[in-house]
Order: structure tokens, then sequence, then C-alpha cells
């Protein structure tokens, strides 16, 4: 077992710990309680028997045994279209990607003569392109990347305990997966490529599409996309410690958005009484150009700056922030807002040293135009946030708002294979499915 499965076993067990608890809380009563307990331990066991199993047939044994054990609970509400529609599909791509997980394994199995993760290494263990470009493929249907991202959109369908089990858990597989074969995606640059630009634009789609989604559950699917593609992209980027970091954070977090959706829906009906005006654009682009500037002037003067990616991103994001806090509050809300960002940058930065101390990956080569790809994409995500934010009532961000709150029509084609392979049937009970 290495560190990073046995952190991730652990995260697990925690999140999976809270969501059974919070099971046994919203089932009870429940004519069919004992079947679904059932099911969720089997996927529990599932996903921790994929952690910690190092041999390349178990790891794709407890793959395959995590989305039939899931396949289940998806289907405990056998009688609604919508679910399903959303386990139809899962259940069609996961074949698909378990095959070429499979293809993968024996075909690195073939040229290195490894037989476990622990024996990879970037010097011994040379593989083809292409089976990286399968393994990178595997992560992206695994982690519901466009255009096969519908599924995860439609499972809001069953319980709440499933859905924070599989944000939380379940859908991290496609990011635990390539950093347990980072040896082997270092120095794979088509792969990368593959994965920036697939995750990239999902990450622009995704984020899009969230702001103009008003269901509590939706815009969290939504959202679990999105920072999927952004975890996806720092791989692609070669900052596994980032990623390991962010599926840890991602994971506890959604897990908690999920568990308290429903309290979420007062805390909006409240922010509805509070009529805070918008901060003047020109405020927010020269909030934005100074956080950036300060940024990326700070960091190189520390350290050589490598990507600047990773460094916009948070830029963009404190500019956004801060701007707001200036113009809605005063001057001491701002050095309030100031300090906390700093609190939590430091937070930040004693998470990265205490997993670097513990976790060693492989160092990535350097790609420039990757971080010129990303680049453009927290700009696009940016632009379409404060054009949709200040210019509401232009025809064209009505036209934009419209496609984003249909998802860009981007499921439709999977619906329609989906249906003509697997045409859904009336259940009348809830034992007609399972």
């Amino acid at each position: 077992m290495t560190p990073l499965s046995a952190g991730f076993a652990a995260m697990i067990s925690f999140i999976g710990w809270v969501v059974v608890r919070f099971a046994a809380v919203q089932t009870r009563g429940e004519s069919e309680s004992v079947r679904f307990h059932r099911w969720l331990t089997l996927v529990l066991i599932a996903i921790l028997f994929t952690a910690i199993s190092d041999h390349f047939v178990l790891f794709w044994l407890g793959w395959v045994s995590v989305s039939l054990s899931l396949h289940k609970l998806l289907l405990f509400y056998p009688e609604r279209p919508r679910a399903q529609l959303a386990a139809h599909k899962k259940f069609i791509f996961a074949r698909v990607a378990e095959t070429m997980l499979a293809v993968a394994l024996l075909s690195i199995w073939l040229q290195t003569g490894a037989t476990s993760i622990s024996e990879l290494s970037p010097t011994a263990s040379i593989v083809s392109e292409w089976v990286m470009l399968l393994l990178v493929s595997v992560a992206m249907l695994k982690c519901a990347q466009l255009p096969v991202h519908g599924w995860l959109l439609q499972v809001v369908e069953a319980p709440t305990a499933v859905s924070a089990l599989l944000h939380a858990g379940i859908i991290n597989l496609g990011g635990y997966l390539l950093l347990q074969f980072s040896p082997l995606l270092a120095d794979a640059a088509v792969a990368r490529w593959l994965l920036a630009i697939v995750a990239g634009t999902s990450m622009l789609v995704a984020a899009a599409v969230t702001m103009t989604r008003i269901s509590v559950k939706v815009r969290l699917a939504w959202s679990t996309v999105a920072q999927m593609a952004l975890m996806l992209v720092e791989i692609s980027l070669g900052f596994y410690t980032l990623a390991a970091l962010h599926l840890l954070a991602h994971s506890c977090y959604k897990a908690y958005a999920f568990l308290t959706s429903g309290s979420a829906v007062e805390q909006r009906e409240r922010q509805r009484f509070v009529q805070l005006g918008l901060p003047p654009l020109k405020a927010v682009i020269g909030g934005l150009i100074v956080v950036i500037t300060a940024v990326l002037l700070g960091v190189s003067a520390v350290t050589s700056l490598g990507y600047v990616a990773p460094w916009l991103a948070v830029s963009l994001a404190l500019g956004l922030w801060l701007s707001t806090m200036f113009e809605r509050f005063n001057i001491s809300e701002l050095l309030r807002a100031i300090c906390v960002a700093a609190a939590w940058f430091g937070v930040y930065l004693v998470a990265n040293w205490a997993l670097s101390a513990h976790l060693t990956f492989s160092t990535a080569s350097y790609i420039w135009l990757l971080d010129v790809w990303i680049c453009l994409v927290l700009i696009g995500i940016t632009s379409v946030y404060l054009w949709l934010l200040y210019r509401p009532q232009s025809a064209h961000s009505s036209q934009l708002f419209v496609a984003l709150n249909a998802g860009l029509y981007l499921d439709e084609w999977a619906t329609r294979l989906t249906l003509t392979l697997w045409p859904l049937r009336n259940s009348q009970h809830k034992g007609a499915s399972s």
C-alpha cells in the first residue's frame, strides 16, 4: 500500500462513516431500508478494496465492483424514469471504461513486466503513448467529463446519501487512477494534451452552466464536473501533489454540500432579501489586474514561476472576491478579507508541505502551450461570469443564458444512444429493477 492509497482509503472511511449515519436517519421507516444499507455497505467495501489494491488484477476487480454495486443504489427508486436513464447511461459508460482499463493494464504488463502499481517508475516503466491515452480516457469517463457527463446530472434522483457518496468518493477515482499511474503519465505528452483539452473544455462549460442553474442539487452536480475537470487539469500540468490535495478537499466539501443541500435552499431564500449592489465593472477589472500582477510578481520573487495557469486561477478568484468586499463594505472589511485570504493561503501551504513530505510523485516536463491553453480557459470562465453578471439584459446574454441552462445540449446524443441500446421500462414496484 502506498501513502496515496492509504490516505485515499482513510478519506473514504471517514466519508463513508458520515454517509452511513446520515442514511440511517434518511431511510428510517423505508420498507427497503435493509436492501439500501446492504448495497451502500458493499459500495464502500468496493471503494476501499480498490484504494488498497496494488496488483493490477485486484485493482481492476475493485474498479468493476464499485460500478456494479453503485448501479443497484442508482435504481433504488426504479419507478423514476430519470433514475433509470441515469443508471443506464452510467452502466454503459462504465463497461466501456472497464474494458479500456483492462486493455491498458494488460498492455502495461506486456510492455514492462510490472504486475502492480508500486512497481511502476518513470525510468523502468516505459509504455506506448496509446496505453496512456487509454488510461486518460478511463479517468475522464469516470470523472464525467464532457461529452459523457449527463448521467451525473440525472443521478440526483437517487437518495441524498448516494449522491453524497458518489460526488465525494466514487467520481474521484478517475483522478486517483491518474495519480497512481503518474510515473507513466509524466512524460506522455500526447496523453497530457488530450487530458488538458477535454478537461479544460469541460471546466469552461460546466463552470458557465453552473451560473445559470437554480436547483441546488443540479448546481452541485455541474460544479462537480467543473471541479473534477480542474483536478484533471492540475494533473495534466504535472501538479500531482496539488491534485491530491484538491481531491481530498473536494471530497470533504462535496459530501457536506450534498448532506446539507436541504438547508442550502433556505439560505438561498434568505439571500434574496439582502439587496447588495454590484461593484462597478471598472473596479472589478482594476482589482483583477492589481491582484494578478501582485501574485505573479510575488511568486516570481520567491521562486521560479513555472506554470502561470495555477497562479492565474488563484489571482482571479482572489481578485473577484476582494473587489466585491471592497465595494460592498468598507476598508476595514477589505483588510479583514485580505487577512482571511492570507490565512487560507497559509493553510494551503502547510497542507501542501505535509502531503509533499509523504507523497512522492514524478516530475512532469514543462509544456508551455498547455500553460497558454489553461490560461485562456480561466480567462474565458471569468469573462462569461462577468458578462452574465453585468450584462444580463442584453440579447446576447439572453441567448447565452438559454443555451447554458440547457447544458449546450451536449447530452442529447448520449440520451438517444442509451434509449436505443437500453430502452426504459415502466416499474410499478421498487423490487422490479433490483
